[in-house]
């Protein structure tokens, strides 16, 4: 038997191309900082304010790791 996890609706309801965000993530091949950035944007709306500021730390985040990184 398959595991099928219970997804939240918020996340759930908003795919593209018959793909939700996890399944995005993987295929774009994202790491953690911007895997969390699709999915604040993907999420149903309610919380905007609140998810807006989440995908400015992951940013924030992700340019100091590639900054650190030197390769870019």
């Amino acid at each position: 038997m398959q595991y099928k996890p219970n997804k939240e609706e918020r996340y759930s309801s908003r795919k593209i191309n018959g793909l939700d965000v996890i399944d995005l993530i993987k295929y774009w091949d994202l790491n953690f900082n911007e895997g969390n950035i699709l999915k604040y944007l993907l999420r149903k709306k309610g919380d905007d304010i609140s998810d807006m500021k989440k995908i400015a730390d992951y940013a924030n985040r992700e340019a100091e790791h590639l900054q650190n990184d030197g390769t870019n």
